[in-house]
């Protein structure tokens, strides 16, 4: 079993990518950080940006788990996310959206977030997103984007939010960066050394706590440009999203979710 000790992080103002960086010496513990990327990815090859000094990108690297556990390595990051930025001394509420988005409630919509789901009651906007990249040694770039001091007018498209939005508007404190970092890598080295063991139940159930998917009415679209609409059933073994719909239960490794709005 290969856990994972984390080296002291390198921070950066502004890189290119933290995930290009990392995976140019992908050593298991290697922590890249940034509060700007000029050429950040996103999932499907996607261009992802944000203004300086607004957000967090952490890519850090773990070693691989075993391979049908693999697919729970960015559900785990999302989680000790989630669990991040609900702890502390800034805490806001935060939830999970199949695969690898985080969710945080949206305070005083603008006109254009008014589109947003309510999903339970509550409009959720995106804080976060996960993409990990398999390095050619095995081992896994896991990044994870944070927005956590935008403005309203700073905010990539409008159904996403910040962690200073989150929190009411006023900007965060001094030190409010390095100890979400501290709580993120915490809980990921947590989560990874359960999966490291063979063994996700753990990350399975907490997952599911925090996760709106479940249950709700979705499109996914899928890596081959189809669709498939149904309710989200719950995750299988590897973490794959299970959707009933009306053709009988389908399984999903990899995909975009879109939540319906309820009827």
């Amino acid at each position: 079993m290969r856990t994972v000790t984390w080296e002291q992080p390198e921070r950066h103002a502004s890189v290119g990518s933290t995930n290009v960086e990392a995976l140019a010496d992908p050593r298991p513990g290697r922590v890249v950080v940034a509060d700007h990327q000029s050429a950040g990815q996103g999932r499907r090859g996607r261009s992802w940006q944000s203004p300086p000094g607004a957000g967090l990108a952490i890519s850090a690297v773990v070693p691989a788990v075993a391979p049908e556990l693999m697919g729970w390595l960015p559900l785990a990051a999302g989680l000790a996310a989630a669990r991040a930025l609900a702890a502390g001394e800034q805490p806001v509420d935060a939830a999970l959206k199949w695969p690898n988005d985080v969710l945080a409630p949206l305070v005083d919509p603008s006109p254009g977030q008014l589109a947003v789901l309510e999903a339970r009651g509550r409009r959720w906007g995106k804080v976060a997103g996960v993409l990990a990249a398999v390095a050619g040694t095995g081992d896994v770039v896991i990044g994870t984007g944070i927005n956590v001091d935008h403005a309203p007018e700073q905010l990539p498209v409008p159904t996403a939010t910040s962690w200073r939005l989150a929190r009411g508007g006023d900007p965060l404190p001094q030190g409010a960066r390095g100890a979400l970092l501290d709580a993120y890598l915490e809980g990921l080295a947590t989560w990874h050394a359960a999966l490291a063991a063979g063994d996700a139940r753990a990350v399975r159930t907490a997952y599911l706590e925090q996760c709106l998917t479940i249950g709700q009415e979705v499109v996914v679209h899928r890596p081959d440009g189809g669709t498939t609409t149904g309710t989200a059933a719950g995750l299988d073994d590897s973490g794959a999203l299970l959707v009933d719909g009306p053709g009988g239960r389908t399984v999903h490794h990899a995909g975009d979710v879109e939540h319906l709005r309820p009827k």
